[in-house]
């Protein structure tokens, strides 16, 4: 007779299905878990000990790892059929970007007797509508193709903007140049993906073609006069955005007075944990499994429980549920999972367990973790509140502007005229289950259903740039958490009010494409 796999349970609770889909779940998780204690333990590197040359080569790496889990986290998502969280990286800080290869590059440069450096020609604007992780590997691959080429010699990204011609990005060596038939072949305007004649003329160059097409940029390769080579990446106009924020500020938010359980058998993650917390000022209890958290739940008083999700002896959907079964005020605290499962049928059992929100590994930004851990803390984290929106603010500036159409188009150009269609559809299917649902939660004051509904459509008006209704969903998510019952109408007029624009604006874009998608 076959034994019981212990797991069955954790993997019947989590949705995951058999054979390939299990199997994805499965190497979803353990890549997620790994980079984070790669990305985790180069975080916990004291760079102050470290002589220049190391501290240089420490930076590369990080620039890297965080590239990697982009990439990887892009891949796993796609595999999975998740396109429209894989498009929430539409939009992104430009100076984001360049500060991270200038990291990567400097000590790869160093390393091979060369140099990397970045050029800033003038303003440049602050966000740019388009696929990070896209731009990233072009940018890469451009600039590991001149040292490969050029090794001791100096490389520059020079960097400018013009309101009307667009972003430029280009990459100059003093090497040999591109050879002639790699010259020929961008001149003849070959469709790379199409073409069997890029073998052994460089895999970088290729892809590089191969994204510049897909992210609807121009890529421009040429040897310049007096020697070396240039590759020029020029990204129109309509994706830059001059006026939107900038990096955020580097402040930590300060979690002084927060009492928090945090259950995490990774001794790694706990280190990083402990290191973040206690330097917003958290006072943190950590624990090693699930049976131990219930044990500290039973002996002391916490704001707010930070739960992973895989843990010795009691899984943490369990020690949730367990929660949410008690009769007294713990049974209402905040509970967090801090975990590696981010699939849509992951999230979907997580809530169901009873968390109120996901924060997932590796954490890539410490201040949007305190942020975050505020927020479901009831906690002012320095954005929007129910008392903005009741007092009838909510169209004030910190809200944000109402659709970014470049962002919303830059969706559906990233995703090609056979994607367009499935995407607005789904879209469209998504927006009008979460506006009916609501519609129900709020008349019969729901508040797990208003909680599970408002994070869908927070992670959806982020994707497609409903800057508005995105703040406005985390107002009313925060009032359901904070049991504000007879709040919640009036949160939700305004709300309601830009989500059936939203839907009004998907399906005229279906329109444009020849698509019916009902009635809004």
């Amino acid at each position: 007779m076959r034994d019981t796999d212990p797991r069955e349970p954790l993997n019947e609770a989590l949705g995951r299905a058999p054979a390939m889909a299990e199997t994805l779940q499965l190497f979803s998780h353990d890549i997620r878990s790994a980079m984070s204690d790669v990305i985790g333990g180069l975080r916990l590197v004291d760079r102050d000990r470290l002589a220049p040359e190391a501290r240089l080569q420490i930076d590369r790496v990080q620039a890297a790892a965080d590239t990697l889990a982009a990439l990887v986290d892009g891949a796993l998502l796609a595999a999975a059929g998740e396109t429209l969280i894989q498009l929430d990286q539409c939009s992104f800080a430009l100076e984001d970007l360049l500060a991270a290869h200038e990291r990567r590059w400097s000590g790869h440069a160093q390393e091979v007797g060369g140099a990397f450096r970045l050029d800033r020609a003038g303003p440049l604007p602050n966000r740019v509508q388009a696929n990070q992780v896209m731009l990233d590997r072009i940018i890469g691959n451009l600039v590991s193709n001149a040292l490969r080429h050029a090794p001791s010699a100096p490389v520059t990204l020079r960097v400018r903007a013009d309101r009307e011609r667009g972003l430029e990005l280009t990459v100059r060596d003093d090497g040999p140049g591109y050879p002639p038939v790699v010259l020929d072949r961008f001149a003849r305007g070959i469709d790379p993906p199409a073409s069997g004649q890029w073998a052994g003329s460089g895999l970088g160059l290729r892809i590089a073609a191969e994204l510049s097409l897909q992210a609807g940029a121009t890529l421009e390769l040429r040897n310049r006069t007096g020697g070396g080579g240039e590759g020029r990446l020029t990204l129109p106009s309509r994706v830059l955005d001059w006026d939107g924020a900038g990096p955020e500020p580097g402040e930590i938010p300060d979690l002084s007075g927060l009492r928090i359980l945090v259950a995490e058998d990774n001794l790694t993650n706990q280190t990083i944990l402990r290191q973040l917390l206690g330097q917003m000022q958290a006072d943190a209890v950590f624990v090693a499994d699930g049976i131990s958290a219930l044990e500290r739940l039973e002996q002391d008083r916490f704001d707010i429980a930070l739960i992973d999700i895989e843990m010795p002896r009691l899984s943490g959907l369990e020690v949730m549920q367990a929660v949410r079964r008690r009769s007294d005020a713990v049974a209402r605290m905040p509970l967090v999972a801090l975990t590696a499962y981010v699939l849509r049928d992951n999230r979907e059992a997580i809530y169901d367990a009873g968390a109120d929100g996901i924060l997932g590994k590796p954490i890539s930004s410490g201040r949007e973790f305190g942020r975050a851990i505020l927020r479901y803390a009831g906690r002012p984290a320095g954005l929007p509140e129910p008392e903005d929106v009741l007092s009838g603010l909510s169209g004030a500036t910190q809200f944000g502007r109402k659709l970014d159409v470049a962002r919303f188009e830059a969706l559906l150009e990233i995703a090609g005229p056979d994607g367009c269609a499935e995407l607005l559809s789904r879209l469209h299917d998504d927006l009008s289950t979460v506006r009916a649902v609501l519609d129900s939660a709020i008349r019969d004051t729901v508040l797990s259903e208003i909680r599970a509904q408002t994070h869908i459509l927070i992670a959806i008006s982020g994707a497609v740039g409903a800057e508005r209704l995105h703040r406005l969903a985390e107002v009313l998510n925060i009032a359901a958490k904070r049991r504000r019952m007879a709040d919640l109408p009036a949160l939700y007029q305004p709300c309601r009010a830009d989500l059936a624009d939203l839907i009004a604006h998907v399906e005229a874009s279906g329109a444009l494409c020849g698509i019916r998608l009902g009635t809004g």
